[in-house]
C-alpha cells in the first residue's frame, strides 16, 4: 500500500497562467469556465461530493462550488483573469470548517489578488457576448441563462482542447500517482481473490487502498466474473474456483487526474488451458499495440494491429476460422472485441469525452 501523500495536488501558479495566455490568444470573447456544483442525492442537502469541472481544473481554478475564471481575449493569464466564487456565509466556518481566504485563492490559481471577486459582480464583468465552458449542474445552467452566456463555439472548444491533449511535466507526475495508486489497489485486489468469497470483498479491498492514499474512484470500479458485460454494475455474485474474475477500475488523485487499469484473473489462481490461450492472446495485442504507439501512427491503425492479434488467437483456439487480415477486414474480431483499443485520459477517465468526438478526431474524420 502507498499511503503517502500525493507529490503535486495543484501546479505552481505560473503554470496555471501560462495556459490561461495560450487560451486567451485564440479568444475573440471573454470565456467563462465554470466549476460546477454538486448533484443532488435525493434531497438537495443529501449532495453528491463535489468534483469541479476539469477544464475549469487545467486553467487553475481552485475546487470550489458555483466558482468560474474568466479569461478575456489577449489576457497574459493574469490581468485580464478573474475567479468568481460565492460569497461565504456566516455559518461556513461550522458546517465546512476553515475556507481559503482570497489571498489563497488567488496564490492557488496565480491570479492578482484583487481578481478574485464575489459571483453576484458577475453581471458587471460580462457583456452579452460572452461564452462559456460548464459541467452539465442544473444550478449552472441556471446561472449561466440569468447571465445570457453563450455556448463557446467550435473554435474556442478546439483551442481548448489543443491545450488538454499534450500533458505537460506537472500533469505527467499527477497522472503517474495516478496510477501507482490503481496498481497498489489493483494487488490488493488480487490478494483478496479467492474461492467461497464475493466480488464484493474484491472491490472492499481495492477501495480501501484508495481511501487510504486519499484518492476516490475514478470511474465506479467494475468487479465481476461477468466480464462479458462491459459495464456492469454492483457486486454480488460469487467467486467460484475455476472463474474469471475481471477488475476495471482506477484512482483519481486529489488533483483530479485519472487512472484507468483492467486486469483479469482465475479466481482459484489455476488458468485452464483455453483461458490461458485467450489470456496470453490479449496480452500479446495489448503489446503490439503499446510498441505501435509512436507519434505519426493513426489510431485506427493501432487499433487494426490490435484486432489482428487477436483474431490470430481466436484462429488458434478455433473460434473462428479464416484468414485473420479477412476476418478483420470483416470486423469478425467485433464479436469478441466490441469496443476501441483505448481512449484518451488525463483530468477525465475518458478525457474530454464531455467536448464529444472533437477531442478523439482529427477534422474531417468520424468514429
Amino acid at each position: 500500500m502507498i499511503n503517502t501523500p500525493p507529490p503535486h495536488v495543484t501546479a505552481p501558479g505560473g503554470v496555471y497562467r501560462a495556459r490561461r495566455a495560450r487560451l486567451a490568444t485564440g479568444l475573440r470573447r471573454p470565456l467563462v469556465v465554470c466549476a460546477g456544483h454538486a448533484p443532488a442525492r435525493n434531497y438537495p442537502t443529501n449532495a453528491h461530493e463535489f468534483r469541479a469541472g476539469s477544464t475549469y481544473l487545467y486553467f487553475g481554478g481552485p475546487p470550489n462550488e458555483h466558482a468560474a475564471l474568466i479569461v478575456e481575449p489577449g489576457s497574459d493569464g493574469v490581468a485580464g483573469c478573474t475567479l468568481l466564487r460565492s460569497p461565504a456565509g456566516p455559518d461556513d466556518p461550522l458546517w465546512l470548517g476553515p475556507t481559503p481566504s482570497d489571498e489563497q485563492l488567488a496564490h492557488t490559481a496565480g491570479l492578482a489578488r484583487d481578481a478574485v471577486v464575489d459571483s453576484d459582480r458577475a453581471g458587471h464583468l460580462l457583456g452579452a457576448a460572452a461564452a462559456f465552458v460548464a459541467p452539465p449542474s442544473v444550478e449552472t445552467q441556471a446561472w449561466i441563462a440569468k447571465l445570457g452566456l453563450k455556448p463557446a463555439d467550435s473554435d474556442e472548444l478546439k483551442a481548448i482542447i489543443e491545450l488538454r491533449l499534450v500533458k505537460d511535466g506537472h500533469e505527467l507526475v499527477a497522472m503517474r500517482h495516478a496510477a501507482r495508486v490503481a496498481v497498489a489497489a489493483h494487488r490488493a485486489a488480487l490478494g483478496a481473490t479467492k474461492p467461497g468469497r464475493r466480488e464484493a470483498d474484491v472491490a472492499a479491498a481495492f477501495s480501501a487502498v484508495l481511501v487510504a492514499n486519499q484518492c476516490p474512484p475514478s470511474f465506479t470500479p467494475i468487479v465481476t466474473v461477468r466480464g462479458e458485460v462491459l459495464h456492469g454494475r454492483g457486486f454480488g455474485n460469487p467467486l467460484q474456483d475455476g472463474a474469471l474474475l475481471l477488475v476495471d477500475a482506477g484512482a483519481e488523485e486529489p488533483g483530479g487526474y485519472a487512472s484507468d487499469i483492467t486486469r483479469t484473473c482465475p479466481v482459484g489462481g489455476r488458468w485452464t488451458a483455453i483461458q490461458r490461450h485467450l489470456y496470453d492472446t490479449v496480452r500479446l495485442a495489448l503489446d503490439a499495440a503499446t510498441a505501435a504507439c509512436v507519434p505519426g501512427k493513426r489510431y485506427r491503425e493501432v487499433h487494426d494491429l490490435a484486432a489482428r492479434v487477436v483474431c490470430e488467437g481466436l484462429v488458434a483456439a478455433e473460434l473462428l476460422r479464416g484468414s485473420p487480415d479477412e476476418l478483420v477486414a470483416r470486423t469478425a474480431h467485433a464479436l469478441f472485441f466490441p469496443h476501441g483499443v483505448g481512449h484518451l485520459i488525463g483530468l477525465d477517465v475518458h478525457d474530454m469525452e464531455d467536448f464529444g468526438d472533437r477531442a478523439g478526431y482529427a477534422p474531417g474524420r468520424t468514429r
